[in-house]
């Protein structure tokens, strides 16, 4: 599927499916079982907090006692128990009802001679990674693999030249309007889509030091040829009068960039990865659909990296499980607590391309919880039967292995009714952030 550099798509997904819809209410209060009043959950809809899987309520909900009372989560000792840990700690995390990530941005020259930002989120040398704060990943020593029709791996053989990168050859065109129109007879495959960002034959964010080591970073470009001067016009945010010149210049993530301070602030992503809601970062996609419903840049290269080996020997990819067809909004029938709107197991793509959120995929494994992350995301894309929506077995899932096993019953398949399978699409998805 090829989109051309300032427009359009030339065919618009590879997958047929089925439709449905989705997400929902929080619990509403509950008396206290002493004589003080219990902890309440029931927030304003536009705080955001109106998600009881993803928004996790305060712990002393239900409780005798206040939130000040409830002892600390036991991740504060050991990353591994439960609680909240931050993964990606270069930057500050920004929580509240839209959460973002502010990090370091960088400068350095192409070798077309144009300017260009860019970040680093995960490395392939653990201890950089633990000196710099970003995401360790094994897997990406392995990103170097497969080649496209031009002969190009996955990643980009590049120099450290005075404590920069030099020798970049790939860029990135932020001048497309990023666009998606839902299908007819479902939002998914949609009708069009345009990403807001792609990048040329030649771009991919993985970079290899040839004279660091080899090792294998994670570097996205996230704003074009554009000056120092300009981009500090956005240190606290994009003016709305300014906002379609800033997209034609910046990755649509970018919430605000400031060169002066030398920082990027990029909205985050709510997923689930073993059953704990995460938020994640997105950069890029080998296809022009995740790229264009999450906001990244279409970096054709990384289609390169070969797929569907999760973590067998040699591997750079880690898997990544899409619903196509959750229940969207519509879903939710009237009459919900506290007037919500929001279907309660709302997910996937139809509710995502309805502009409902994000589709809440699921990731395999991140930092704390095993060995095997990486940021290079492979998707599999999975469809409730007829049979499982007619007999209300459709539901949210928030773990690999619930949709595995949900595969291997019967009750999900490919969007052709096929088994499960690798779908060859690989989105580079740095993991920010656990919430258990």
């Amino acid at each position: 599927m090829g989109v051309s550099k300032y427009g359009g798509v030339s065919a618009v997904l590879l997958f047929a499916i089925c439709a449905c819809q989705s997400r929902a209410s929080p619990t509403g209060p509950r008396k206290a079982l002493g004589r003080r009043q219990a902890s309440r959950f029931n927030p304003d809809p536009a705080s955001g907090f109106d998600d009881p899987t993803v928004d996790i309520a305060d712990p002393s909900f239900g409780t005798a006692i206040a939130a000040g009372y409830q002892g600390p989560m036991a991740s504060y000792e050991n990353h591994a128990l439960v609680g909240p840990v931050d993964l990606l700690r270069s930057g500050q995390l920004n929580l509240g009802p839209s959460p973002n990530y502010t990090l370091p941005v960088y400068q350095s020259t192409a070798l077309s001679n144009e300017t260009y930002w860019w970040i680093v989120t995960d490395s392939s040398d653990e201890g950089n990674a633990q000196q710099l704060g970003i995401n360790f990943s094994p897997k990406l020593r392995f990103a170097a693999q497969g080649r496209t029709l031009n002969g190009l791996t996955a990643a980009e053989e590049v120099r450290i030249v005075d404590n920069t990168v030099g020798g970049r050859r790939g860029m990135v065109d932020f001048s497309p309007v990023r666009n998606i129109v839902p299908g007819q007879s479902s939002p998914f495959p949609p009708a069009h889509v345009q990403p807001g960002s792609v990048g040329d034959e030649f771009y991919t964010p993985l970079i290899q030091l040839t004279n660091g080591g080899g090792e294998i970073w994670n570097a996205p470009i996230i704003a074009g040829d554009v000056t120092e001067d300009y981009l500090n016009q956005f240190c606290d945010g994009i003016p709305s009068d300014m906002l379609e010149d800033f997209r034609s210049k910046v990755h649509d993530q970018v919430l605000a960039i400031c060169p002066r301070e030398q920082t990027v602030t990029l909205a985050t992503i709510h997923g689930f990865s073993f059953g704990k809601s995460v938020l994640y970062l997105i950069a890029d996609g080998s296809d022009p659909l995740p790229a264009t419903l999450d906001g990244g840049t279409y970096s054709p290269r990384l289609g390169a990296l070969p797929t569907g080996g999760d973590d067998a020997l040699f591997s750079g990819v880690e898997r990544f499980f899409v619903c196509t067809n959750g229940y969207t909004d519509a879903d939710l029938a009237p009459g919900a607590p506290n007037n919500e709107t929001h279907h309660p197991w709302r997910q996937g793509l139809d509710s995502s391309i309805l502009g409902e959120g994000n589709a809440l995929n699921i990731l395999g494994a991140i930092p704390t919880v095993a060995y095997d992350y990486s940021p290079l995301w492979n998707f599999e894309l999975y469809t409730w039967t007829n049979y499982s929506i007619e007999n209300g077995i459709r539901t949210r899932l928030t773990a690999e292995f619930e949709v595995l096993g949900m595969a291997a019953a019967g009750y999900v398949t490919d969007p052709n009714g096929d088994t499960l399978s690798d779908a060859k699409i690989i989105n580079n998805c740095p993991v920010v952030y656990r919430y258990l």
